[in-house]
């Protein structure tokens, strides 16, 4: 199973940090470094209580952990007597859960995107969710609990895919159907993540254009179709990680690349000569949080949850973490309001992967992209 989408955001950060191609440091990476200093002294908070356990939280690794420290953990230590023993983690995360005893799990929150999702509730790895327990429940835009059941866990936080591209080069990509244009074509190249094969196939159907949103993704005849448009993407950075795609752009080796808007729209400001451009229909992710399967903290675990979803703490999560958010009254800073939903119906112009249908054809979608890399 691949990694959950924070993968990226370590490397993205580490890559900004040691690149040199800025000489001005974002206000958001001020944030991010406050947060890391933080971070031993989380992991020991239950020991620092004298024995009181404190909430056990499993978040994605890197600086989406960093942001999520900063933009959320302050927030609620700030209001609640509970503290949060955060943990990090990629691929291991379902797998602990499953490891563990089922009376007694690694933690008692964790994120799960939509893959994980889909596969902790096959193994009944979360336990549900009383939503009328949830003060906040009513304030979610309808469209993030229809795409999953909320049964298990709580739509809360996630990102679109965007398009980043060279400024100074002959392109100007909006949509996704631009990566096949000739302008593109001209260009250095394209990158493309493949850690999550399924994104860049979304937006690859998208920008087909012959079935509504990414209708192409749920017609089994119609995969080949999807996989060969990425060809004609003539891709040139197949790329495992944030690091990569930066590190493409600064070698001078692709003028446009997929990736996502978390990890792009504030920390594309170190980087110089590069901007991005949102879809108006495009893909993403969006986390689901849940409550883990065993845990003693269940009346706890749900309160963070609903935290999570209320405007007011989404709003100043935005703030240190450029994140699309599921509560309807949200605010954004003026520089992503543009860009991420704040209506159900804006909502409902992103394709999530539906793991309902993929996980069906998982592992033959999976060969054919790795096949694909592999000979380009």
């Amino acid at each position: 199973m691949a990694a959950d989408p924070a993968r990226v955001a370590e490397t993205s950060e580490t890559e900004s940090e040691s690149s040199g191609t800025s000489s001005t440091v974002s206000r958001r990476r001020l944030l991010s470094a406050t947060a890391v200093g933080s971070a031993t002294a989380l992991a020991g908070c239950a020991e620092l209580l004298g024995g009181e356990q404190g909430l056990r939280v499993m978040v994605w690794s890197g600086n989406y952990a960093d942001r999520f420290e900063d933009g959320v953990v302050s927030q609620w230590e700030s209001e609640h007597d509970t503290e949060i023993e955060l943990h990090r983690g990629w691929d291991g995360v379902l797998e602990q859960i499953r490891n563990a005893p089922e009376d007694d799990p690694p933690f008692d929150v964790t994120v799960a995107e939509g893959n994980f999702y889909y596969y902790g509730r096959q193994d009944d790895l979360f336990e549900p969710i009383d939503r009328d327990a949830l003060s906040n429940d009513d304030e979610i835009m309808d469209f993030f609990t229809e795409i999953r059941d909320p049964e298990y866990g709580m739509p809360v936080d996630g990102a679109p895919c965007t398009i980043i591209h060279r400024e100074d080069a002959d392109v100007d990509p909006e949509r996704w159907d631009d990566l096949s244009s000739s302008a593109v074509g001209d260009s250095e190249g394209v990158g493309i993540d493949t850690g999550f094969w399924w994104y860049p196939m979304y937006a690859a159907a998208i920008g087909m254009d012959d079935e509504d949103g990414a209708g192409e993704m749920y017609d089994e005849a119609l995969h080949e179709d999807v996989l060969a448009q990425i060809e004609d993407w003539d891709v040139d950075e197949w790329a495992s990680s944030g690091e990569d795609i930066w590190q493409a752009f600064d070698n001078e080796t692709i003028d446009v690349a997929q990736w996502y808007y978390d990890q792009t729209a504030y920390d594309i400001d170190d980087y110089e000569g590069l901007t991005h451009t949102m879809p108006e229909r495009t893909t993403g992710w969006i986390n689901n949080w849940c409550v883990v399967r065993g845990t003693d903290m269940q009346d706890e675990a749900e309160s963070f949850i609903d935290f999570l979803l209320d405007s007011e703490v989404q709003s100043e999560w935005a703030e240190s973490h450029p994140m699309m958010f599921s509560n309807e009254n949200i605010e954004y800073p003026a520089e992503l309001e543009d860009d991420l939903p704040t209506t159900d119906e804006e909502a409902r112009d992103i394709a999530f992967p539906d793991w309902e249908y993929l996980s069906n054809h998982d592992s033959d979608l999976s060969d054919a992209f790795t096949s694909m890399q592999q000979s380009s």
